[in-house]
């Protein structure tokens, strides 16, 4: 095998090895960088609220209080926004389960330059927890699901069989 198939295997093998996570606190090693997006993950012990102040007037621009179990996505990009002086970036953001890598962006606002803006991310109090998923399946759904002894009229109660140890 020649010296530049070994270095291109090996680079492959580097790449896929480290996934596509776009969207990790802390960044992607292979394209993070001052222009690039930057995460922040909310979690039960580590609750994040996130703050864009305008350095100019002290105006809070933008504040999002992450939900847990959930982060917040923001990307600046230069020149994009709507006022050559006031306002000459555009700041794109999304919220996204934990679990998501990448993303599109949806959401836009205008913001100062990169000299006239200010990211604070404050934590909260510890112990929130993320909502339960609303369409998630419960253990019993409709009436007709229950067993008979759960109802008012009552019924036969299958217990355990101590011996065996298993439950019917």
């Amino acid at each position: 095998m020649t010296m530049m198939r070994q270095f291109h295997l090996g680079l492959i093998s580097l790449l896929l090895a480290s996934g596509c996570q776009m969207y990790v606190p802390g960044g992607n090693p292979f394209t993070d960088g001052p222009d690039s997006a930057t995460t922040w993950e909310s979690t039960t012990e580590v609750p994040k609220t996130v703050t864009l102040i305008d350095t100019r007037s002290g105006e809070h621009l933008f504040m999002m209080e992450i939900p847990v179990g959930q982060k917040l996505v923001i990307d600046f990009v230069t020149d994009g926004g709507d006022n050559a002086v006031i306002t000459p970036d555009l700041m794109m953001w999304e919220v996204f389960p934990s679990s998501v890598k990448y993303g599109p962006l949806s959401n836009a606002l205008t913001v100062p330059g990169r000299w006239s803006r200010k990211i604070i991310v404050n934590l909260r109090d510890s112990g929130e927890y993320a909502q339960p998923a609303i369409d998630r399946p419960l253990s019993i759904d409709e009436i007709n699901d229950q067993p008979d002894w759960w109802s008012s009229e009552g019924g036969t109660l299958r217990g355990s069989d101590p011996i065996d140890g298993y439950d019917p």
